[in-house]
């Protein structure tokens, strides 16, 4: 147990129970992603309503003025008829130009969960959808029972819902239509839009989807930056969860075949769906990603026993850096390395206008990723700062973590979406990987290395076994001597990097190479950012 849980559960007695549910509260409406306005006839509902939803949910008493457009589209279940006029309702909500459909849906009483805001749970009986939302979230999916699949695209595109809530008698709320192509759950430590989706499990979800499998994304936790993007992964071939409202007994049953269940963080609740998922005959394999036993990693969660009872069971192991491979066989497994790559689709573009928040500078040193943890090495950011005073030091990542104040010459930019990145680091004259040399840095694999070098950049880095052997990386233990090098060094060959290193290439270790599938085009990456509203304004609809 580390020493965080540990004061968390002393101090948790001496905090109110109303202090603690106003933070939940607060923290559940923070991460909600989801628009939705509930159409009510009552006030007394509404109250109710917004005491227990999200801050992204309003309540509206009155009903859109004006006419719909003609260009709708009625999804129904033909074995779950609604009451008479309700149709005619859910058309006229489409008025309001902002709403991209509307549902009838039956939906429980709201009501706190745990102390926390709810995210009411939908049984839709009838979707009426925009053709233009219907066209770019690829249609209505097949099967007999298709509303659970096409409210879930609808909602993971990040469109605008309004719904009219009816009371439960047992409408589907899990999806039943049938997944005809192979398919992969991918269980990851966050959602696809973390870290401006540049993830390693977001990475082998696009690929894979790419290749032409069905992909499920389930999360352990929402989002923990503290900027919403409003990154939405579009694609008739993705679903995506959380662990918490993934029901694993039904993918098997909706597959036409045997898939696989790629694991990267061994957590309770997601070692219990990937092996539920090999009960059902899928192979199950155990992506190590980072040594969890570090507490800034795995945090309160992570259990020593729960690793090793996975090694035992899992029925491929690979590893992202060979001091992962070396920690697997010290456990009594073998693993296969198979490295962070680079997104071709993203980093193979020529050179992209050049972003207006990039500082004009001579020189461009600069950094992508995350700006906290025990790794990262400020003291020598603010050594390389020093000895380069004419060149613009650029961050690029979530700065939400106390550090030192740095020199005038660095500058922190801010978390951007993954397919913005390009602009930027393809200016850089130097890419940094500024950590600490510790066993938890040994044993990762920089994703942005791969990024950097795909973008024809030379890194500067500290000897981390991870980087050995990579062309285009110049390390030294005092990281402004890696600078000097890599600026007197010869850049990495970009189309060399995008083919050596492609996530193609690495997802190639994992399937068949005589498969094939018929490609349905490549994901789309789209900014749809949620609203947040105050409860006074959600409850009048404005």
């Amino acid at each position: 147990m580390s020493a965080v849980f540990r004061l968390k559960k002393l101090i948790r007695p001496l905090v109110p129970d109303r202090l603690m549910a106003r933070y939940r509260l607060e923290e559940h409406s923070r991460r909600s992603r989801l628009n939705v306005d509930v159409f009510l006839d009552g006030a007394r509902s509404a109250r109710r309503w917004l005491r227990v939803t999200p801050d992204t949910y309003r309540v509206r008493l009155d009903r859109p003025e004006g006419d719909p457009p003609d260009d709708l589209v009625v999804v129904d279940d033909p074995s779950l008829p609604v009451a008479p006029g309700l149709e005619d309702e859910a058309v006229a909500i489409l008025a309001d130009n902002v709403i991209g459909a509307s549902v009838i849906a039956e939906v429980a009483t709201p009501g706190l969960v745990n102390r926390q805001r709810a995210e009411p749970v939908m049984g839709p009986r009838l979707i009426v959808v925009r053709s233009d939302v219907l066209d770019g979230v690829g249609g209505v999916p097949l099967g007999d029972h298709p509303l659970p699949g096409l409210l879930a695209r609808i909602r993971d595109a990040g469109h605008r819902i309004g719904l009219i809530p009816v009371p439960v008698s047992g409408a589907p709320t899990s999806r039943t239509d049938p997944v005809s192509d192979d398919p992969v759950v991918i269980l990851a430590a966050v959602p696809m839009h973390d870290v401006g989706g540049g993830a390693r499990s977001t990475q082998l979800a696009l690929e894979f989807l790419r290749q032409g499998f069905h992909v499920t994304l389930v999360s352990l936790y929402e989002a923990q930056e503290s900027v919403d993007l409003g990154l939405r992964f579009i694609h008739p071939n993705l679903e995506q969860y959380n662990v918490s409202r993934f029901d694993v007994s039904s993918l098997p049953s909706r597959a036409s075949r045997k898939g696989m269940a790629l694991l990267e963080a061994p957590a309770e609740p997601l070692i219990a769906a990937g092996l539920a998922l090999r009960d059902a005959g899928w192979a199950l394999v155990y992506d190590i990603i980072d040594d969890w036993s570090d507490p800034a990693l795995g945090g309160e969660w992570f259990r020593a026993e729960s690793e090793e009872r996975l090694l035992v069971l899992a029925d491929v192991v690979i590893a992202s850096a060979p001091d992962l491979v070396a920690k697997a066989k010290r456990m009594g497994r073998d693993a296969t390395l198979v490295p962070n790559g680079v997104n071709r689709d993203v980093f193979g573009v020529d050179l992209p206008p050049r972003p207006a928040d990039l500082p004009d500078a001579g020189m461009i040193i600069g950094y992508h990723g995350s700006l906290y943890g025990d790794w990262f090495d400020w003291k020598a950011l603010d050594e390389v700062a020093r000895e380069f005073p004419k060149a613009a030091v650029v961050l690029i990542g979530d700065d939400k973590a106390p550090h030192p104040t740095m020199p005038g010459n660095v500058f922190f930019l801010g978390l951007k979406p993954q397919t913005e990145l390009p602009g930027y680091v393809q200016r850089f004259d130097v890419g940094l990987i500024p950590f600490k040399v510790t066993a938890t840095t040994h044993a990762v694999s920089p994703l942005k290395a791969y990024e950097y070098l795909a973008s024809g950049v030379p890194i500067a880095a500290p000897p981390l076994r991870a980087l050995e052997g990579l062309d285009g990386v110049f390390v030294d233990p005092l990281l402004t001597a890696a600078v000097m090098a890599a600026r007197a060094g010869r850049s990495p060959e970009r189309q060399v990097m995008l083919s050596e290193h492609s996530w193609h290439a690495r997802i190639g270790q994992l399937v068949s190479p005589d498969r094939t599938a018929a490609s349905v085009g490549k994901p789309r990456v789209v900014t749809r950012p949620a609203d947040h509203y105050r409860r006074a304004l959600a409850a009048t609809g404005r």
